[in-house]
């Protein structure tokens, strides 16, 4: 794909992150805390980014080229806001505006969590591909799980240390996108039954199954100062159904929220334990819905 010269308006910019904290938090730049402008700021970033993804997506449909789609259990992306910045060649004049507006970007920049997407080697090694894929002109897809926690958070407790929840979504993702137009069902258990139908044909039937929503959140994967901006399109798991009343009314309490305990359970961890039955059979099941 061919590349586009890069500019960045930083007046707008200096304008969309004023209006975000407004509208958003309904708060002055002075009245905000550190968080409240980094999402601000962000989403003012994310508006620039979007210009160049849907320019990248116009063109592949207009040159039809061959796609790359990465499938991945983790993929170890990194800090993205300033990321983002450097690879739209927008570092300093992003900087010269926040310093403008009295705030300091390595402040704005600490506040973001690292996403908790990946574990190591492989996640890294995943996230590389899709950066030089962008930066090389190459159109393409990473495919993951939006997981919830990660791995975990390491805190020193009486001088050991202790494994926590990394909880990087409590404040959201700004730079993400959820795509309910592209999310599918996916089907665990249940048995088989043969029908014929009025044809008289054989029909196979799944039924008496669980079932959960997979529902798709883009991240832009921007190339070094040409513009293309691909993708990584991670899954997140939903109930259908989220309280099944009926179930509740018969004191079968279990039940009534079976969909929604596996759907929280598929994209919770990353690497959940498998050293017993439950851990061994939650990992089959989170491939078989990442797949």
């Amino acid at each position: 794909m061919k590349k586009k010269q890069l500019s960045f308006d930083k007046d707008l910019f200096k304008r969309s992150v004023q209006y975000n904290v407004k509208t958003l938090y309904r708060k002055t730049m002075e009245e905000a805390t550190p968080q409240q402008l980094y999402q601000a700021a962000a989403y003012a970033i994310k508006d620039a980014i979007v210009d160049h993804w849907m320019t990248t997506q116009k063109a592949a449909a207009e040159q039809d080229p061959k796609i790359v789609y990465y499938m991945s259990m983790e993929f170890l992306m990194g800090r993205a806001f300033g990321n983002n910045l450097i690879n739209l060649q927008a570092y300093k004049p992003v900087k010269e505006a926040l310093d403008e507006l009295g705030i300091d970007v390595n402040l704005i920049e600490d506040q973001e969590p690292d996403p908790a997407l990946g574990n190591g080697g492989l996640g890294r090694l995943a996230a590389c591909f899709l950066d030089s894929l962008s930066t090389l002109g190459y159109l393409a897809y990473g495919c993951g799980i939006r997981y919830k926690y990660g791995m975990f958070r390491q805190v020193i407790k009486d001088g050991y240390q202790v494994e926590v929840p990394d909880t990087w979504l409590e404040n959201g993702n700004p730079f993400e996108l959820r795509r309910n137009e592209y999310a599918k069902e996916v089907k665990f258990g249940g048995y088989v039954n043969m029908y014929t139908d009025e044809y008289g044909r054989t029909v196979f039937k799944q039924e008496g199954y669980q079932v959960v929503r997979a529902v798709p959140y883009d991240l832009p994967v921007i190339g070094y100062g040409n513009g293309i901006v691909n993708t990584l399109r991670i899954w997140d798991a939903e109930p259908i159904q989220c309280f099944q009343l009926d179930s509740f009314d018969k004191g079968d309490y279990q039940k009534a929220v079976e969909q929604e305990n596996l759907a929280s359970q598929l994209c919770e961890v990353l690497y959940p334990n498998d050293n017993h039955i439950a851990g061994k059979e939650l990992r089959l099941k989170q491939q078989y819905f990442f797949i």
